[in-house]
């Protein structure tokens, strides 16, 4: 995304103790001259105000309330990514989430199960094509590149061949399938079942042996389509 083009004024947001809760958060790396300019123009352009917060500042941007929060990826590993949207999910009211700055798009479609995500953005996007695709997320649709829907769409219409031992599977083993399924950590699911985190990783690998799968995603794919 090159956000030299397009502009040429600067406004600088910065969140203010009292102010109404923002509409939009942009979550970034750093803040600087282009992300400033960046929001400046989403403020402009949809008429709403934008705040931007650090990576770091995840706990900040948890008491914005925003609507909204668009994801620069740009210095983030998937492994980050992932992490970063699990601590978003786990916000009392997530916003919903659009991603920009995606260098690769063949290997994003682990996003796709993460429910509050509506769109996704790679790095060669410009800031007037980032722009019509944010008013149409901002109008209840969704926006993800052709390559990541095919993939995703080719991996659920070829289900795996699992290892058949689904009737080894505890209610207690279901039970923690299911609410992997709907995206809880492991902390989220001993909390719900008075447990340890330890007796669930205990569980984990247990019902990783009898499915035949080999992570966490590969084990909510098995259970969407078992369970």
């Amino acid at each position: 995304m090159n956000l030299h083009k397009d502009y040429a004024r600067l406004k600088v947001i910065t969140a203010k103790a009292g102010e109404n809760r923002p509409s939009v958060v942009f979550l970034t790396s750093c803040i600087n001259i282009q992300t400033s300019i960046f929001t400046g123009k989403i403020e402009d352009e949809f008429n709403i105000r934008c705040v931007i917060f650090r990576h770091s500042e995840v706990d900040a941007f948890r008491e914005a309330g925003a609507d909204y929060l668009i994801l620069d990826c740009a210095d983030l590993t998937l492994a980050d990514l992932d992490q970063l949207l699990r601590e978003v999910h786990e916000v009392a009211e997530p916003p919903n989430i659009v991603l920009i700055n995606i260098g690769q798009t063949e290997d994003m479609g682990f996003v796709l199960y993460w429910e509050r995500v509506l769109g996704l953005m790679p790095s060669e996007s410009e800031p007037k094509i980032i722009l019509e695709r944010l008013k149409r997320i901002f109008s209840g649709e969704y926006w993800f590149p052709r390559d990541v829907l095919h993939n995703f769409l080719r991996q659920h219409r070829k289900p795996k061949k699992w290892s058949g031992k689904t009737y080894n599977l505890t209610r207690r083993e279901r039970q923690i399938l299911q609410l992997i399924c709907d995206c809880h950590t492991n902390a989220n699911i001993a909390e719900a079942l008075c447990v340890s985190e330890h007796t669930v990783k205990s569980h984990l690998y247990k019902i990783y042996r009898k499915i035949g799968c080999k992570n966490r995603l590969e084990a909510s794919g098995w259970a969407s389509q078992n369970l």
